[in-house]
C-alpha cells in the first residue's frame, strides 16, 4: 500500500511540474492535499467544453470538484477561487494504473485544446 501511495505521489508532482511548467494550468489542490485527486484550472476555457475535447481523446477527466454535483463549487469559492477559475476547474484523478505517459498524453491534448478552442 505505502509503495502504491508514493508511485500516486510521484505521478501526482509529474502532472503538477509539467502543467505548471507548460503554463496550462493553476493547481487548486493544496499542497497537502492526496494524491489521487488533483485539481486545476485551466483559466480561459469552460471546464465542459475541456471535458468534451478529451473525452473524444479518449481522456477522461472530471469538471468542478466533487462537492459540487453540477453547481458552483462551494469548497473552491472558499478557497478563494475566482469564478472564472471554478468554472474552468478540472478534476484529475490518479491510480497505480496510470503512467507518466498518461500525464504526457493529458498535457500534450490540452496544449492542443488551448490552441484549438475558442476562449471563454
Amino acid at each position: 500500500l505505502a509503495k502504491q501511495y508514493k508511485a500516486t505521489q510521484e505521478l501526482c508532482d509529474y502532472a503538477k511540474e509539467k502543467l505548471v511548467n507548460n503554463k496550462i494550468a493553476t493547481i487548486n489542490s493544496p499542497e497537502d492535499a492526496l494524491p489521487y485527486v488533483l485539481n486545476i484550472s485551466v483559466n480561459g476555457y469552460r471546464s465542459e467544453t475541456l471535458l468534451h475535447f478529451l473525452e473524444r481523446k479518449n481522456i477522461f477527466v472530471s469538471s468542478g470538484s466533487a462537492c459540487s454535483k453540477g453547481n458552483v463549487s462551494y469548497v473552491l469559492k472558499e478557497m478563494g477561487k475566482s469564478d472564472k477559475e471554478i468554472d474552468s476547474a478540472l478534476r484529475l484523478s490518479f491510480s497505480r494504473f496510470n503512467t507518466k505517459e498518461d500525464i504526457d498524453v493529458l498535457i500534450e491534448q490540452l496544449i492542443s485544446a488551448t490552441k484549438t478552442l475558442r476562449k471563454a
